[in-house]
């Protein structure tokens, strides 16, 4: 009997991310059924109505703008090909489609959008620096966005996969939803569910950083904060003031997280009340 590993097939990618149920977190039952030992979460926020809204955050979400809006440096990007990472699409009937060309886009800078197999560091200030590889885009007519890996295992690991909806009743949202584990390195109980809790505060901020008039925040150290500046339009190239329906965005936010890793908490809280009394 041979001792020789079997040949892999030429289309076989290694994929350099620190978790193994790459693409889950575009699966529609989510969380319910996250990937094994993982926590999914998801959280939204109306950034306002119409067609020109949508555009804006979406080429804003496309070039970064979520993560330098909230204090995030970007840094170290390695422009991927766009269909190297490129999951499989499925037609109305169900049966996969071949993966099309990649159109080119850019930002109204010319940044070029975000395209899958880019990887970059995110360095939140008071953060330990992560390395993500994006693993797929998002390209839809009213629906735009991308999922990023996590790398490496400097904190919580796994898939987060943010998008810009423009919705049947014309209001435009923000989405970001994902799933997360403590890194297998790290130490487990309050501090890995303190982790988590972390990397979805930076996800709220990031998706705030998308909202109209949005003022850029200098550190994420602290609780997330995105504060609107009312003498500041939106768009530099003079687009209306945001109505009252986007400027209250922000309570418009829900979140949904896995209520057995809340119970985990609120136990661990309690026992540590007890060991202190």
């Amino acid at each position: 009997m041979s001792n020789e590993q079997p040949a892999r097939r030429s289309s076989h990618i290694e994929m350099p991310v620190a978790y193994a149920a790459v693409g889950a977190s575009k699966a529609p039952d989510l969380l319910r059924f996250p990937p094994e030992g993982t926590t999914p979460y998801e959280e939204s926020l109306r950034l306002g109505s119409g067609q020109e809204r949508y555009l804006l955050a979406s080429s804003l979400l496309m070039t970064w703008g979520a993560q330098r809006g909230s204090g995030v440096a970007v840094a170290d990007v390695v422009r991927g090909s766009g269909a190297r990472y490129a999951g499989v699409s499925f037609d109305d009937g169900g049966q996969p489609q071949a993966a099309g060309e990649v159109e080119e886009q850019f930002g109204p800078d010319g940044e070029p959008y975000l395209v899958a197999g880019t990887t970059a560091v995110l360095h939140a200030p008071g953060q330990d620096p992560r390395s993500v590889l994006i693993v797929y885009t998002v390209d839809e007519e009213r629906r735009s966005g991308f999922a990023w890996g996590t790398c490496d295992e400097a904190g919580a690991v796994g898939e987060q996969l943010f998008t810009i909806e423009h919705r049947d009743d014309d209001t435009v949202w923000a989405v970001a939803r994902g799933f997360l584990a403590a890194p297998k390195s790290g130490l487990l109980g309050l501090k890995a569910r303190a982790d988590l809790r972390v990397a979805v505060e930076a996800v709220k901020a990031q998706l705030a950083a998308l909202a109209p008039g949005a003022a850029p925040v200098a550190d994420l150290a602290g609780p997330a904060a995105i504060a609107a500046d009312p003498g500041t339009p939106a768009d530099p190239a003079g687009e209306p003031e945001p109505d009252a329906e986007a400027s209250d965005s922000a309570a418009d936010a829900t979140a949904a997280v896995d209520p057995e890793v809340a119970d985990r908490d609120s136990a661990d809280a309690g026992d540590d009340a007890e060991h202190s009394a």
